[in-house]
């Protein structure tokens, strides 16, 4: 059997499992209303990916997760080499990260629909999500950096070939791993603004709606849907990632 084969298996046979668990508890309760069978739920999945308006849900969300997520990086390493390199503004800081750290998502999306525009709220909502992961673990691989090797590099290295040659093989494994679970933080994030601003477009408004009038094989295709785009997008990041830093593992 071959190794593609068996991966297969491994993925496939679970699934199923569940499928028929959950297939059994739809005709247990014998509701849509309560629990739609996976047949319902998937003919509405195949109504979502058939109108345009779905689609315009699905491309409006995903720009969103990766503008947040995007400049959510930037943000918390532009942070981190601030605050590891500056112990002041590491005293001054530090009670900022613990604060978005400890923020539920909600709070922060409430507050910004007092004075943002609908549509940015599920962006900024997601950066802040991503900020604290990516500062943190910047700043500890900077801190861990090989202090005999970064004093080597001064004397023999320009300072554009240490970052290149030195400081970023140190860097860069941790903060593509922290990237990758940061980034399924984001898809939660901005779902969750999404349900509480309704923007124009996003997913979270279609499920908002779909809870608003009972339509819950709808509601259940649109979690589906959720789950499958943000393996695929976090598969697809992972696999850029490796690509990028193979040089440095």
């Amino acid at each position: 059997m071959s190794a593609i084969l068996r991966k297969l298996i491994k993925i496939c046979v679970p699934i199923a499992v569940y499928i028929l668990i959950w297939q059994l508890l739809s005709m247990l309760v014998g509701s849509s209303l309560l629990l739609p069978s996976p047949k319902t739920t998937f003919d509405a999945a195949i109504g979502i990916l058939s109108s345009a308006s779905g689609w315009r849900a699905i491309l409006a969300t995903v720009i969103r997760i990766f503008i947040g997520f995007l400049a959510g990086c930037a943000i918390g390493i532009a942070l981190a080499v601030l605050t590891a390199s500056f112990k002041t503004m590491n005293w001054i800081l530090s009670p900022l990260r613990t604060l978005i750290k400890t923020t539920p998502i909600t709070s922060f999306a409430l507050i910004l629909l007092v004075s943002v525009v609908s549509n940015a709220v599920p962006v900024i909502v997601a950066m802040i999500v991503v900020v604290p992961m990516i500062w943190r673990t910047t700043e500890e691989s900077i801190l861990g950096l090989d202090k005999k090797l970064s004093e080597m590099a001064d004397v023999f290295l320009t300072p554009w070939k240490k970052l290149i040659h030195v400081i970023l093989p140190q860097i860069l494994p941790q903060l593509f791993a922290t990237a990758s679970t940061a980034l399924g933080f984001a898809w939660k994030a901005v779902i969750t603004a999404e349900i509480l601003s309704l923007p124009v477009h996003g997913v979270g408004r279609q499920m908002q709606y779909d809870k608003y009038y009972y339509d819950i094989p709808s509601l259940f295709a649109w979690t589906i849907l959720i789950i499958l785009l943000s393996v695929l997008v976090e598969s697809v990041l992972r696999l850029l990632l490796r690509k990028a830093g193979k040089r440095y593992d």
